[in-house]
């Protein structure tokens, strides 16, 4: 028997037990239609981060932060460890146009008015420079101690209508109050190493000073932005930046010994982030795929059922000359067309449902391709394996005793 007849006479078998047929596809279609839900989601939402930094970031400057990395990923470490003699060192680095301290606040409450938020924010110190690059919706940098730039990201959160020129009190851990006046709404989530979106004011509202191994008292910062003076030379810079901190620098000898200390261009950062990114989607993917198991526990459920019922059909095969190998092949041709079945409409269920949530969300729609064929073909691959015991039961049953079958 050829791959055609085989063919014709498996999607008969299919065609005449419409409803078996789609119940058992069901668990394929729930599992890849998952995987590639997730997949999906997982893209746009790098393709978002990815769009973020490109439309944020100076390609001229990298960011100095203290990181920790675990099996969940990294993250950032709001120490300051980052002394002026740091930042001395580095200016003196040929090719070095400037180096802007950045420190995250410890803030405790926000309020503008009735209004109060304690949590879900981030106060950030920064300069002026820092936003040479930044797109504002709004209003200019600040000019003194007693302005403050806001995110766009914040204001949205925050839900509080805030404008420039209105006046928002911070209330930070050390118990001091301070009261700043909004005089510019900057694009975007902000910058630096804020892991929430920030309120930004000016480094003259930072004191906080350390002892270095100097033996001086100094002031630091939790994180540097090193510019380099042109694109071309930005990895120079890197090395020669990387080279200091592997060496003697004050923020080397002050941080802990589970935290590195990253120099990353805005292409590593990206890289960083897409990493996280994909590890997290294959995860979450790999969990949604065990519905796959269960499909496949279908298919062969009802592959032995389709061999039972038909025992009688195989004896007359074996009969008029069928060979076990076109008996097996039946079968699992019509376990591989169920498992196609169910892969493809899979994948339409999956691009669907990634792209509601993707329009919900407001990311860039992205398409994994390779990932998306990936998941079709296991789907496939499932239904081809949960056939093989069926197909090798129904290529053993003796032709005699099949046709004392009723």
């Amino acid at each position: 028997m050829n791959l055609r007849e085989s063919t014709r006479v498996a999607w008969r078998a299919i065609a005449g037990h419409k409803l078996r047929s789609s119940l058992t596809t069901l668990g394929i279609v729930i599992g890849v239609g998952t995987v590639v839900a997730f997949v999906v989601l997982g893209g746009a939402f790098e393709a978002d981060i990815v769009a973020d930094f490109a439309d944020d970031s100076d390609e001229s400057g990298m960011l100095v932060s203290t990181q920790q990395v675990g099996q969940g990923g990294f993250q950032f470490i709001d120490a300051p460890i980052y002394t002026e003699h740091d930042i001395e060192q580095l200016e003196t680095i040929d090719g070095v146009d400037e180096v802007v301290p950045e420190a995250t606040l410890p803030a405790a409450q926000l309020q503008a008015g009735e209004h109060r938020r304690s949590g879900g924010f981030a106060v950030q110190a920064s300069s002026r420079t820092a936003f040479e690059t930044a797109e504002f919706l709004a209003g200019e940098p600040f000019a003194g101690p007693d302005e403050a730039v806001i995110t766009s990201a914040l204001a949205e959160s925050l839900g509080w209508g805030l404008e420039v020129g209105d006046e928002v009190t911070v209330r930070y851990d050390d118990g001091d109050v301070q009261t700043v006046e909004i005089v510019g709404v900057v694009e975007g989530d902000g910058f630096g190493t804020a892991a929430r979106p920030p309120l930004i004011v000016s480094l003259a509202n930072y004191e906080t000073t350390v002892e270095t191994p100097r033996d001086t008292e100094e002031r630091a910062y939790t994180s540097l932005v090193i510019v380099a003076e042109s694109v071309e030379r930005v990895e120079s810079v890197q090395d020669a930046a990387i080279e200091y901190f592997d060496s003697a620098a004050d923020a080397t000898q002050l941080r802990d010994d589970e935290f590195d200390i990253a120099v990353q261009t805005v292409d590593d950062a990206v890289d960083q982030v897409t990493d996280f990114v994909d590890q997290l989607t294959v995860f979450v993917a790999g969990i949604a795929g065990i519905s796959l198991v269960v499909g496949s526990i279908g298919i062969a459920n009802i592959m032995i059922v389709s061999v039972t019922e038909r025992t009688r059909d195989i004896g007359i095969m074996k009969a008029v000359g069928a060979s076990n190998r076109d008996v097996m092949q039946l079968f699992l041709v019509e376990a591989l067309l169920l498992g196609a079945i169910g892969a493809l409409l899979g994948v339409v269920v999956g691009i669907g449902l990634g792209y509601a949530g993707v329009t919900i969300a407001g990311w860039p729609m992205a398409y994994p391709l390779d990932w998306i064929a990936v998941t079709a073909g296991v789907g496939i691959v499932v239904g081809a394996i949960s056939g093989l015991y069926p197909a090798w039961r129904a290529a053993r049953v003796d032709p005699i005793e099949a046709l004392r079958q009723e």
